[in-house]
């Protein structure tokens, strides 16, 4: 059975944290230097330590920085955007959950881990299915702000992994 280190585990969690905090920044701030360099900072102590509040931390900051470019610097918000920073959230988080029970030194069989994405998948899936037709359809005919509709449609796809997620829901 081939087997992957428990460190490309922890290196999917900071490439999905990292990538989340920069698609979540204003243009402007991704250009200079510093701030790529702290949000690669904070993906990596999200990554070394999966089990302590760095990837609540991260994960909060993130879309505060979303809502903070879409209401405080009037950048339009996108469902796309949105649902790309959701779904790197949520990769992230599930990876962490599973590199926070792995110590370092483990070895990790393929199957384990892919079973984890395919379910991350599965939800992911689910959640565009979900999160896809609510925006477009409170957005574009409702009058509802394209803030709130994205808002909506990322709650959507919440629930969806939630819903997913859940034990009882999947057989385990």
């Amino acid at each position: 059975m081939s087997t992957l280190h428990s460190l490309t585990l922890r290196a999917l969690v900071w490439a999905c944290g990292t990538t989340a905090l920069l698609v979540a920044m204003p243009p402007d701030y991704r250009a200079g230097i510093v701030m790529p360099l702290l949000a690669a900072l904070v993906g990596l102590l999200a990554a070394a330590e999966p089990e302590s509040i760095w990837v609540l931390s991260l994960e909060v900051v993130t879309v505060a920085a979303w809502l903070l470019t879409t209401v405080a610097y009037g950048h339009p918000p996108s469902w796309t955007v949105a649902l790309v920073i959701g779904a790197l959230l949520y990769i992230h988080h599930a990876m962490a959950a599973l590199a926070a029970h792995l110590p370092v030194p483990a070895s990790i069989p393929v199957p384990l881990l892919t079973s984890r994405l395919g379910r991350v998948g599965g939800a992911l899936a689910a959640s565009v299915a979900v999160c896809l037709p609510v925006t477009v359809l409170s957005g574009a005919s409702s009058g509802l702000p394209s803030a709130v509709a994205v808002i909506l449609g990322a709650g959507g796809a919440l629930g969806v992994a939630y819903v997913l997620t859940r034990p009882d829901a999947n057989g385990g």
